[in-house]
């Protein structure tokens, strides 16, 4: 089932965003998608202080005001009762307001699994606009295809010099012996998992791993804040460790698990 408000109204889709809107025309809206437990959504502050710092940043005028999109998160995870959800938040400087909540499973007791191809040269380091999660989606789009048709579940970029990225939905953890490795947030999203992920394990070095490290990495894994963890078990045919779910990346997923179902109990309140 799935629940859409467009400015304020239910509707049956997002038939009531017209032609000359930016989020239409030109892509030029901002997205936040999250995962919601019993009316509650992880990471909310979170998510919200990642939306407002890219309106600020874009110099995005007109964009709906914090305390609306609030009301109407809270509209719409009312309208729907589901244990477990995904919210979809859209904004545009046409003031168009667009929260989407559908039905989803829990997260996972075992990370799941995920085969891989690289796009090189899909990340450009220095590309502030791609720290921003716009609705624009043609390039990561464009990489999912090469997946698909490579027979494999996911892209992951790497830039010019082979270092490794992100994947088109989610930010990417290389483990290598006792280091654990993800890119800085340089022409990356600053995925709201990843920082999560970070809290968790303190540990964590903000590294891009180069190619004869994550092609010899012990274990690869993905972190969305929707999907929770990944494993990546073979990336380019090549095997991955031994090509199952490795030990840190099942610690890591059990820690992420715990923190999403703390902060959706009942009684807690994530707003900002």
């Amino acid at each position: 089932m799935r629940i859409i408000r467009l400015d304020g109204v239910v509707v049956a889709g997002a038939e009531g965003i017209g032609l000359d809107d930016p989020l239409a025309r030109s892509g030029d809206g901002l997205v936040e998608t999250m995962r919601a437990r019993q009316g509650q959504i992880a990471h909310r502050a979170a998510h919200l202080a990642r939306l407002a710092a890219s309106i600020n940043a874009l110099g995005m005028v007109g964009v709906p005001d914090l305390a609306t999109i609030e009301t109407e998160l809270d509209a719409a995870l009312g309208a729907l009762a589901a244990a477990h959800a995904k919210v979809r938040l859209v904004v545009s400087t046409r003031s168009k307001l667009w929260v989407e909540v559908e039905s989803i499973g829990p997260l996972p007791e075992q990370p799941g699994t995920a085969t891989a191809i690289t796009i090189p040269g899909g990340w450009s380091p220095g590309r502030r606009i791609a720290e921003h999660k716009t609705s624009s989606r043609a390039h990561w789009n464009w990489a999912e295809r090469q997946a698909l048709s490579a027979g494999a579940d996911v892209a992951l970029v790497t830039d010019a010099q082979g270092r490794l990225g992100e994947s088109t939905k989610a930010s990417v953890f290389v483990v290598d012996g006792d280091r654990l490795f993800t890119a800085p947030v340089d022409g990356l999203l600053p995925g709201i998992g990843r920082q999560v992920t970070m809290e968790l394990h303190p540990g964590v070095v903000e590294h891009a791993a180069w190619a004869e490290t994550w092609q010899a990495a012990d274990e690869v894994f993905l972190v969305s804040a929707v999907r929770g963890i990944t494993a990546v078990t073979a990336i380019d045919g090549r095997l991955v460790g031994d090509g199952s779910v490795g030990p840190l990346t099942a610690h890591v997923a059990a820690s992420y698990r715990a923190r999403v179902a703390t902060e959706t109990a009942p009684g807690v309140c994530g707003r900002t």
